[in-house]
């Protein structure tokens, strides 16, 4: 299936295209008046929230939890999460956003495990997480009522799957399933050290962390069982050091 490249109405990048004209990024004196649009509930925005708090970026966090569609930044021809405006000038999708940011910010990407963090985790996840695991996550990261979470919990199950299948079928990116704790013990597999990167955290480090930190966070099985098996607890506790869950998932919800 081919992806159109042509920009959308406001200007701003398709899902999976690369922003036209060229952002130009080149350090981290680009980055300036920047906004982060997305829920916490969404790992994709608090994956890209991590790298900004690692590499000491300001940044302002909107999650539009009163927006309709929720979480969707007002007036956005983009209707998906995350979004990004550095300097006045919207990017879309974390692939895109990534691809910009990290050189920007001295990190070299391995484009290889972003691919698969960004369609097959991803997709895994909203295939195999249930219903507590969606309640739990709701009720951490944006504050939804924990006495909603029996209710909460299958509408968003529903519609996360719903939205994995469509994915799969429709968009022609890549999309597919696969097994969370297959992808985690690969992963342990292939570390160099503390950290996949080494004695320092790098770009698998990061990006495989802001993505579990909501369920991390919130106490999801999923989350919880992934990093047990493969036995990645003490990974976890130093990515903890590194960008702590707290920083991320502040007690005051706005």
């Amino acid at each position: 299936m081919s992806v159109s490249t042509k920009m959308l109405p406001d200007g701003s990048n398709p899902e999976g295209v690369a922003p036209n004209p060229p952002l130009g990024w080149t350090g981290k004196t680009d980055l300036k008046d920047v906004i982060v649009h997305g829920p916490a509930f969404s790992h994709a925005t608090t994956k890209l929230r991590t790298f900004l708090e690692y590499a000491g970026v300001p940044f302002r966090h909107e999650q539009h939890l009163k927006a309709k569609p929720q979480g969707i930044k007002p007036n956005s021809s983009y209707r998906k999460v995350p979004v990004i405006d550095v300097a006045g000038r919207q990017v879309n999708d974390s692939w895109i956003i990534l691809q910009n940011l990290l050189p920007a910010l001295g990190i070299e990407m391995d484009a290889a495990w972003e691919e698969r963090i960004v369609m097959e985790l991803d997709t895994t996840f909203k295939l195999h997480c249930t219903s507590t695991d969606w309640a739990r996550l709701a009720v951490a990261t944006v504050g939804a009522p924990s006495v909603m979470k029996w209710l909460i919990g299958p509408m968003l199950a529903r519609m996360e799957c719903k939205q994995a299948r469509h994915n799969i079928a429709t968009t022609g990116l890549g999309h597919r399933e696969g097994d969370e704790i297959a992808f985690a013990r690969d992963f342990k597999r292939s570390m160099q050290g503390k950290f996949h990167g080494g004695t320092e955290p790098g770009h698998v480090d990061l990006s495989f962390y802001g993505f579990l930190a909501g369920y991390l966070h919130a106490g999801s099985p999923i989350a919880a069982n992934m990093v047990k098996q493969a036995g990645l607890e003490p990974w976890v506790s130093a990515m903890k050091k590194v960008v702590p869950l707290e920083t991320l998932f502040p007690k005051t919800i706005k």
